[in-house]
């Protein structure tokens, strides 16, 4: 297949920069989250590497039990933890299963009949979204405090708590929202957000970046994840991203908080020797499906440096007024490159940390 000059069919682009910025051609970026639900382009680049595809039919059977959470009754949200190491797309599949409950609430909302608003008749919530970490879902702003040490976790569920009254400024009474906002307790402070969805006919999709924890998988991290879960009450769900490089330690740190009927747990791993191709088919790209030779070196990389090399050929490609046309020959052998394994350099090596305080109850 033959492109114009100026495309590269492996860019992304910047949620919301060709609508904000008309005036000026957006960027296209070698490395960012596809977010399908804020950039329509998104969509379609989304690829199913290491087995992704089933993880998002498994986050459909967490929406199977949508009127559990918004029967007031009920009062459970729902804790979705997503584990895998650096670079696979934890971040990129958070966002689709956003993009898919979305999707969800529209069609609940168009069959729903006109009179369905009378009182006691619970009508489709309206999805709303806070990114805490913003669309890259970074937690530089969340677990970083004022002298740039790791903050203690109880600081770390207020900055929580604060990011999420932010994203709904604006959307709800500015009143409410302060009242969540000064509640001393935090736990107390996402039940008065539950009430106040509730209120709103809302349901709220919260993104919980990865924290760089100092016991790593230990017991504060599985604490942490306890406390998301009871943050998770009516109408709240949490997104947990986890980095980890052994799936039996992930498991076992999820483990710890099950049986949880409010859980659930999508995993992602290595990629398989079939997804180099697949990447590239997807882009309608790849001309050479019978290449495991060249697939099989890069079995010990990760989907971000796939992407960035497959943009890269393709841009030189682009440059030179050539074919853009990435084989599985131009991909060659990878190179690691310890810096670019986070898409924050500085996250590669993390400072030293005071030891962190456990989560209050």
């Amino acid at each position: 297949m033959t492109r114009p000059v100026q495309d590269n069919p492996y860019g992304v682009y910047v949620p919301g920069s060709k609508d904000s910025l008309p005036w000026l051609p957006p960027p296209l970026l070698d490395d960012h989250p596809l977010v399908p639900w804020a950039e329509e382009s998104h969509a379609g680049q989304w690829v199913d590497v290491d087995h992704a595809l089933d993880q998002v039919k498994q986050f459909e059977q967490c929406l199977e039990r949508l009127p559990e959470m918004i029967l007031p009754k009920v009062d459970m949200g729902h804790l979705v933890v997503v584990t895998g190491p650096v670079g696979m797309g934890k971040t990129t599949l958070i966002h689709r299963c956003v993009h898919l409950a979305q999707q969800r609430l529209e069609h609940f909302a168009r069959l729903a009949p006109p009179g369905s608003a009378r009182p006691g008749v619970i009508r489709p919530p309206r999805p709303y979204v806070a990114m805490t970490g913003g669309y890259d879902n970074r937690a530089n702003g969340i677990s970083t405090d004022a002298r740039g040490q790791f903050a203690a976790t109880q600081d770390i569920n207020t900055a929580l708590r604060n990011k999420i009254v932010d994203a709904l400024s604006g959307h709800f009474p500015e009143p409410a929202l302060q009242r969540v906002r000064g509640e001393q307790d935090v736990h107390q402070a996402f039940l008065s957000l539950s009430t106040l969805l509730a209120q709103q006919d809302a349901l709220l999709l919260v993104l919980v970046p990865h924290m760089d924890w100092r016991d790593d998988m230990g017991s504060v991290r599985t604490d942490f994840l306890r406390t998301c879960l009871k943050h998770a009450r009516s109408r709240i769900v949490l997104f947990v991203e986890v980095c980890h490089h052994d799936p039996d330690t992930a498991h076992e740190v999820v483990q710890e908080i099950w049986p949880a009927t409010a859980l659930t747990h999508l995993k992602l791993g290595s990629l398989t020797s079939e997804d180099t191709v697949k990447f590239g088919q997807a882009r309608g790209e790849h001309p050479d499906p019978d290449a495991p030779s060249h697939s099989r070196e890069w079995l010990t990389s990760d989907v971000r440096q796939l992407r960035k090399r497959y943009f890269s050929i393709a841009e030189e490609q682009r440059r030179t007024g050539g074919e853009v046309l990435v084989t599985a020959a131009d991909l060659g052998a990878p190179t690691l490159d310890v810096t670019a394994m986070a898409r924050n350099p500085s996250a590669a090596v993390p400072p030293p940390r005071r030891h962190d305080a456990p989560p209050g109850s």
